[in-house]
């Protein structure tokens, strides 16, 4: 009888373990299309890269002389590394300098607006509908030395006309000026954040006598910062592969004045032919980004604490 008992147990909960990976059976085949295309397309490129960055990759014959960590060795000790490094972190200066602060200033204007909000929130917004590409060429022509709108005005205002994007000293603030228009996602996002906070808290400090200013301050600010660190993060880590936006305005010119790290990755790969060295680099890009990532994130969270 018990035997019997046994028997009938373990058959029902071998039913049920089988009713189960027949329930999970559509979620699987749902999901394996897109793991199987991210695992190609993300996760291949990146061990195959730093493979690559342990040869000096021959193309016609692959893969080459293994070298070990010579191509680190080069990419660490190169003179262009570094100035191209600099670059990148004085555009990342520049973008937080110019554009990082004015979505969250602008979502605090429109939270604070009562008739028209959901118009200038559209036109905020209606930018990132504009191709990226068509928007760095109209800035490149505002930026010509001969023709553009900004020398005209630099001459319309009685004041010497600039070189702009030609000029080595001007090149990185010129690339980042058009952040101080704002604008995009950010400021959907801050605006998001600023009208989850509590009705009642904001109504409370109302009649407290606290002003916009005040409220802004010690309110507002204070409940958003975890988007505000968050999005730090995303602008930090995306400073580091800055390529398309330089690439259009300047190709990294002049000489090496706005190069970036992957712009020098390119240059290298693509370029000189040299993959193992250029594989290196961006495996160089790969670490920095995540120990600046992995910091960044450390401190939020003793920053919660």
């Amino acid at each position: 009888m018990a035997t019997y008992e046994t028997i009938a147990t373990r058959s029902k909960l071998t039913s049920r373990t089988l009713e189960r990976i027949w329930r999970t059976v559509p979620g699987i085949m749902f999901l394996a299309p897109a793991v199987i295309a991210f695992l190609l397309l993300r996760y291949y490129p990146l061990v195959r890269g730093l493979l690559m960055s342990l040869y000096r990759w021959d193309v016609s014959n692959p893969p080459g002389t293994y070298v070990g960590f010579n191509n680190f060795t080069l990419t660490l000790q190169s003179e262009i590394f570094l100035i191209l490094l600099s670059n990148t972190f004085l555009l990342y200066g520049f973008g937080l300098l110019c554009g990082f602060w004015v979505p969250i200033v602008q979502s605090l204007l429109l939270s604070e607006l009562r008739k028209g909000h959901y118009v200038y929130r559209f036109l905020y917004v209606l930018p990132v509908a504009v191709p990226g590409i068509a928007s760095l060429m109209v800035w490149k022509y505002i930026w010509h030395p001969q023709s553009g709108l900004a020398n005209a005005v630099m001459q319309g205002l009685g004041l010497p006309t600039q070189l702009w994007l030609s000029d080595p000293q001007l090149v990185k603030l010129t690339l980042r000026l058009p952040g101080l228009l704002g604008g995009g996602m950010g400021v959907i996002i801050y605006l998001a954040a600023i009208q989850s906070i509590s009705v009642e808290t904001i109504e409370a400090a109302i009649m407290d006598g606290a002003s916009t200013f005040q409220r802004a301050r010690h309110i507002v600010l204070p409940s958003i910062m975890p988007i505000v660190g968050i999005l730090f993060v995303l602008s930090l880590t995306g400073s580091l592969l800055t390529f398309d936006d330089v690439w259009i305005m300047t190709a990294g010119g002049p000489g090496y004045a706005s190069t970036t790290l992957v712009m020098g990755v390119y240059q290298r790969a693509f370029v000189q032919n040299q993959f193992g060295l250029g594989s290196a680099w961006a495996v160089v890009i790969l670490v920095m980004t995540l120990v600046l990532t992995l910091g960044r994130l450390y401190t939020m969270r003793e920053d919660r604490m």
